[in-house]
């Protein structure tokens, strides 16, 4: 999880001022008692209200570094760059896969949906799957070194957004400095690569 930390303070830092901007309208905005923190509930409210479900409630633990049973700004950029960039989950037991993990190559190259292992249920074979060409998420990327020179799609290395089927309370500022932070990131991919 630190190396999630790390990078997404690098992309933050790396973004122009009104993306940084966003980022810290998101964070207030998700921040509804106006404590400077964002709290548990505040957490599971977000994930909730814009779709994204399927982070475990326990993921809340990983993100908060110093254990003070809340999230900073900094820890809050890292959940935005999780869900941003980590909608993967490995198909033997479930987990989110951060750091290195393996990918066949075979739905990897079709285009579809990819089929995503931990080192562990790949190792002990804990999967059942039609493929058997599989490569670590480092191996796959330099393997497909060489493709059209300045060819760069941040788009298919992002995690989709799931469809929004907001609860009957929604928090409107919530979902418009969500929405208006990503569509500053998309603004900012067509002159950059950045993911933040």
């Amino acid at each position: 999880m630190e190396e999630f930390h790390e990078v997404a303070i690098a992309y933050y830092n790396n973004a122009p001022r009104n993306l940084q901007r966003l980022a810290w309208s998101f964070f207030l905005a998700l921040d509804s008692d106006g404590d400077g923190q964002i709290s548990y509930m505040e957490y599971i409210n977000f994930l909730r209200q814009c779709g994204y479900g399927w982070i475990s409630s326990n993921f809340f633990k990983d993100l908060d570094r110093n254990r003070d049973g809340c999230l900073g700004f900094w820890e809050v950029l890292t959940l935005y760059y999780v869900i941003k960039t980590r909608g993967l989950w490995c198909q033997g037991c479930q987990t989110c896969l951060v750091g290195l993990y393996f990918t066949c190559v075979s739905c990897f190259d079709s285009g579809s949906r990819t089929y995503d292992l931990c080192p562990s249920c790949y190792k002990q074979k804990k999967f059942s799957h039609n493929h058997t060409n599989f490569m670590d998420n480092h191996l796959l990327l330099r393997s497909k070194r060489g493709l059209s020179a300045g060819t760069v799609n941040v788009n298919l290395a992002l995690a989709p957004r799931p469809a929004i089927n907001p609860p009957a309370s929604v928090d409107d500022d919530l979902l418009q400095s969500f929405q208006a932070l990503e569509t500053g990131v998309a603004a900012g991919k067509a002159n950059t690569c950045i993911v933040m």
